[in-house]
Formats: structure tokens, sequence, C-alpha cells
């Protein structure tokens, strides 16, 4: 045993020390040894009380016993001090002072704290770097404006969560990129079919990674659904699958699942389609809805599925359209997008009830945001572009303010 140090700390207490410095390598651990060392040398506590040294020891499958005589060993060994009281005539040691902690952690494999900022920082420049190459691609971008804002806003809450362990960081970051490449392969389906791509397992992203996803992106509209996605329609429809038929006439609205909707074989054909993006709007307006038109909400952004299952209705009932959507930049790129299937199908479609003349006479003053004039600038240099919807658009950016169609329709 090497000889050790005493340092008196008044008349009853005391600190004890090796007379070597630590050693360049660590003694020789079993499995639990290590463990337990690993528990107590994270951090950048320089010293640590008994009682949580042994309940850590505890947690890590270490005995009282064999945590003591660890203890005794670094002690020995020069890795540590161990400050004593005298008790009942014995001396109990009460705590440990490392004597090298960055060594110790070097040894064992732990990042210390200078060196976990500066593996974070090189995290964040990473997905810094890349979210600045998407911004510049901007066919990429264009397929979907709001994820953008969306990634954008994410990385930043990361950059802002300064406690958030490393690993945990690096798998946050890994999931914008999942969610970025799943949008960019126009991929969909249900959130087992995301964890799949992002992580090859379907079980592989935890609750508190979903619940995380869900305050940070519109998954529904990024066509990764937890449930099987569904399609709101209203009218005087006769849908038919083979012998089996769904009659809408006599009901207020009614919601089918997308994979059901893009299997009908037969539907009657409308006079107009009339697609609607606020629910609220769809609801008040499929109670009073003129004859010959069959109205379809619009869930705000919609998904490619959405998307394919209006396509599949026009082909069954080819008819023209009118678009409502909210009088602001995101509701004009919806409307296009939209109206985009009729092009397709080569059949008209006009905005409805979302032009100028409602954007003016309407009391909401909402302001543009910065996403909102980027988005904005983007449409009016769009050729094909409809008139009404350009009249819109130069009116919102000359005013700076957008309107929601809940408030006139």
């Amino acid at each position: 045993m090497r000889s050790l140090i005493e340092m008196p700390r008044g008349r009853k207490g005391r600190d004890l020390q090796s007379a070597s410095e630590p050693p360049p390598e660590l003694p020789l651990l079993d499995a639990d040894e290590r463990a337990a060392l690993l528990r107590w040398a994270r951090g950048e506590a320089a010293t640590r009380s008994r009682e949580v040294l042994l309940k850590e020891a505890a947690s890590a499958g270490l005995s009282i016993e064999k945590a003591e005589r660890l203890c005794q060993r670094l002690l020995n060994e020069g890795w540590i001090s161990q400050r004593e009281e005298l008790s009942g005539g014995n001396w109990l040691w009460k705590s440990i002072t490392w004597r090298d902690l960055r060594q110790l952690q070097s040894l064992l494999g732990i990042a210390h704290a200078g060196q976990r900022q500066e593996e974070r920082e090189a995290l964040l420049a990473h997905s810094r770097r890349w979210l600045q190459a998407r911004t510049e691609v901007e066919a990429v971008v264009a397929l979907d404006p709001d994820l953008l804002d969306e990634l954008s806003t994410a990385l930043a809450a990361l950059e802002a969560e300064k406690t958030l362990r490393r690993d945990l960081l690096a798998e946050r970051l890994g999931l914008l990129e999942a969610i970025a490449s799943w949008h960019d392969s126009g991929q969909q389906g249900l959130r087992r079919n995301f964890a799949l791509h992002a992580r090859d397992l379907t079980k592989a992203l935890s609750a508190s990674e979903w619940r995380w996803l869900e305050s940070m992106f519109d998954l529904e509209r990024l066509g990764i659904a937890n449930f099987a996605q569904v399609g709101w329609l209203a009218g005087d429809l006769l849908l038919s699958w083979q012998a089996h038929r769904v009659e809408l006439a006599p009901l207020h609205c009614l919601g089918l699942p997308l994979e059901d909707l893009r299997r009908c074989e037969r539907i009657t054909s409308p006079q107009r389609w009339w697609l609607i993006e606020n629910r609220a709007s769809f609801e008040h307006q499929a109670r009073q809805r003129p004859a010959g038109v069959a109205l379809l909400w619009m869930p705000g952004r919609p998904s490619l599925g959405w998307l394919d299952m209006v396509s599949h209705l026009l082909r069954l009932a080819p008819a023209p359209a009118w678009i409502s959507a909210d009088a602001d930049p995101a509701g004009v790129d919806i409307a296009c997008t939209a109206g985009g299937r009729w092009e397709r199908a080569g059949l008209r479609w006009e905005p409805y009830q979302m032009g100028l003349v409602q954007w003016e006479n309407t009391t909401q003053r909402w302001p543009l945001n910065a996403h909102d004039e980027r988005l904005l600038a983007a449409l009016l240099a769009r050729q094909s572009l409809p008139d009404s919807l350009r009249c819109l658009c130069e009116a919102m950016q000359a005013e700076g303010r957008k309107a929601e169609q809940e408030a006139w329709l």
C-alpha cells in the first residue's frame, strides 16, 4: 500500500491522500466497479459525498462493501483525497475529492464540459450547414415552403436547449434530416413507417421524441399519420365499390379513409367541386351547399396522399372547381397546389371567396411574418399565378397584412 498523507481539519476532522500523484492508468476493475466509477466521475463536481457515492454504486449493481473497497483503492492509487470525521473513537470517511478529474474522465472515456460543448457546437454547425444548403436548393424547398420554416424553428429550439445531453441532441438533429428526406422522397404512411425510415426499426422513436416532433412539425401534412388519413366530403354524391355504395346526400358530411377513396370505382359526377381550407367554413357551407356542388375539406397544406385521392376522384367525376383558402400567402400557395390537380386533368379551377374583395372588407389585420414575405416573393415570380391571386398578393405585399377565410366564409 502506498503511504498516505494526513492533513488535520480541526480536532475531529482530517483529509487523507496518497503521497503519489494520480497514475497514468486506471487500476484493474471488474464490470461492476467500472460501472460505478463511470457514475461517480460524470459531471463537473470536484467533491462527492459518501451517501451519494454509495447510492450510485448500488444503482450500478455494486455492493456497499465493494464500493468501500473501490474507494480505498482509488485513495491508495492517488485518484482521490478522502475527508474523514472522528465519531465514537473511529474515523469515518464522509466525502471524496477528485485529484485529477479531467485525466480520470479521459481514461474512462467521459467527455468533460469543455469537450461536450465542443462536440455540441460541432453537431449544431453541421446541421446549420445542412439547412443552409437546403435553403439554397429552391426546387426542393418549393415542394413545401412551410417545411423550411419548421426545420429552422426546430434547429433554433435545439440550439437554445443548452442542457440537452449530447446523445439526445444528435438523435434529434438526425430526426430533422429524416423528416426532410421523407418529404423530399414523397413518402407517406403511418408513424411506424417513418420510424423505419429514420432508424430502421418501426418502434425506434420514444414517446418523448414523438411529442417533440409533434411540437415542431405538422406531421399529418408531411404524410406521417398517427392513424389512417381521412378525406371529408359533402354533397349529392354516390360512391361505389363493386356492389357496395355510400350515399352522402342525407348526411351533413362524411369522413372516409384516403386509401378507401383511392379504391373507389364509380362516383356520380357533380357539376362542380368546391374545396374549402378552413374546417369550420367547410362544415358551415356543407349545411347549405348549392345543388350540384360537391364539397371537399382541404386540410391545410394537403399531403401527397390527399392530392392523389383528389386526382382519383377527378378521373371518376371530372368537373371544374372552386378553391377557397385563407387570404394569406400560404393560402394562395395551397390553392395553386390543389388547383394543379385540375390542370393535370385538363379541367378549369378558379379561386373563390379568397380574393381582393374579401381581403379588403375583412376587419382582420394579421401582419405578415418573414416566411410570408419570402413566399409572397416566390408566388409573384410565378408566371402561372392566376390574375385574381396576383392582385391579392400584390395588395398583401403593399400593406403587409393577411386574413383568414373563417371571417367571411
